[in-house]
């Protein structure tokens, strides 16, 4: 029962506290009932006597449930003495595109290699760019996850202050396009294609590469992947091509710009359990958010280092996949590894293909291949214009691309 202001008045609890209010000025009288007890031959003792006294404990030093910490020295279980140099998911390659190809032993192959996907733009019917577009708004305009965006400068005032902004940032956006694109590409595709297709997100992968007496550790994380049961035809067989040099950097070394650590582990990482029917990488989206991304330096970051990025985000995962499948110590690969990739910024698609020939760094006779499509732009505009959502400049072309990605080797 509510404790209400008329019950309150009829309980006795208000008149107990009124009694004791009342009488706690009321002397304790004598009613001579201890020299009845002496009488009687019973003790009388003093209540102080009774109750034992209170004990007091030795405080307990508990060192060991303190967090110790952590001292990077020789003495680190991970510390070794080889130097490891280290590429993140932040970083970017300093020389851009041409580093990568030298890291990764890459070449890149003309336009007409790309041929090798069927039906590049299939026929869909008019309500899937409804749907589209609708992804679009739900996407960047209509989630109502709201989180703190990164803070404007206006160049010409640096030391004008604006208020932070809230709404969706662009990772969210770009995970809810790449999501929902490939919920509606299993859709269209029916279980013929889907049961052969397994989609994760955020999967780590660490490759351990050795080139020239140099440790170089990728520790990257894949966006979005779309793993297969059949794994992807390659683009052109693995001894064609021959007359495609790697590019040159002299006078600088293709290390230049990573990271250098002692304290690492040496062992490979691969986000798929080999025991699944689905090991094979079929397609991987990388996405590029400039708040995450940067240079070392206050330089921007072009879009040859972000195609780098790509590329060795690709190279890792073909890399992992074919030491998962043929083992940890092969260098020439029993038969190419081929990934497709769609680099995007949430408003810009680059699709890109790669064929992996051998994961032997120092051999350059055999060379990985790398193939680009021409980009596409999904949208021009997608925000509030005077309060009212607008999406401007769609290209339906977008989606039919990806979809064709998605379907290509079922």
């Amino acid at each position: 029962m509510k404790l209400t202001g008329v019950l309150y008045k009829q309980h006795i609890g208000r008149q107990l506290k009124k009694l004791w209010y009342v009488k706690r000025e009321r002397k304790v009288r004598d009613t001579k009932i201890e020299g009845k007890l002496s009488k009687l031959g019973i003790q009388v003792k003093d209540p102080l006597e009774v109750i034992s006294p209170k004990r007091e404990f030795s405080k307990l030093k508990l060192e060991f449930l303190k967090p110790r910490p952590i001292v990077f020295d020789e003495t680190h279980p991970d510390w070794k003495a080889k130097v490891c140099l280290i590429f993140k998911d932040n970083n970017v390659l300093q020389e851009g595109f041409r580093q990568a190809q030298i890291l990764t032993n890459t070449v890149c192959l003309p336009n007409s290699s790309s041929n090798y996907i069927q039906d590049l733009f299939p026929d869909l019917p008019e309500h899937v760019d409804s749907i589209v577009k609708r992804i679009i708004y739900t996407s960047n305009i209509f989630d109502a996850h709201q989180e703190k965006l990164p803070k404007r400068k206006d160049p010409e005032r640096p030391a004008w202050v604006f208020p932070r902004d809230y709404g969706i940032t662009n990772r969210r956006k770009m995970q809810n396009l790449s999501r929902k694109f490939l919920q509606l590409c299993e859709s269209l595709s029916g279980p013929e294609i889907a049961q052969k297709r397994c989609i994760f997100y955020n999967g780590i992968t660490k490759l351990n590469l050795d080139k020239e007496s140099d440790l170089i550790q990728f520790t990257l994380s894949s966006d979005v992947t779309v793993m297969s049961a059949n794994p992807l035809k390659p683009i052109e067989n693995s001894n064609s091509n021959m007359e495609i040099d790697l590019p040159n950097m002299q006078p600088l070394h293709h290390t230049i710009g990573l990271d250098e650590t002692n304290f690492y582990k040496t062992e490979d990482m691969y986000p798929v359990s080999p025991t699944i029917p689905w090991i094979n990488v079929h397609t991987i989206f990388v996405h590029y958010d400039p708040v995450y991304v940067r240079n070392k330096t206050e330089l921007p970051v072009t879009q040859s280092q972000i195609f780098s990025r790509t590329l060795i985000k690709t190279y890792t995962m073909a890399a992992s996949c074919a030491r998962q499948k043929f083992g940890s110590s092969v260098k020439k690969l029993p038969e190419p590894v081929t990934v497709q990739c769609i680099q995007s910024d949430g408003k810009n698609y680059h699709f890109f293909v790669f064929q992996l020939n051998s994961l032997d760094a120092k051999d350059v006779s055999v060379k990985n291949f790398w193939c680009s499509l021409p980009s596409l732009t999904l949208y021009e505009k997608a925000e509030y214009d005077n309060g009212r959502p607008v999406v401007e400049g769609y290209n339906p072309e977008v989606f039919r691309r990806i979809l064709a990605l998605y379907r290509n080797g079922s």
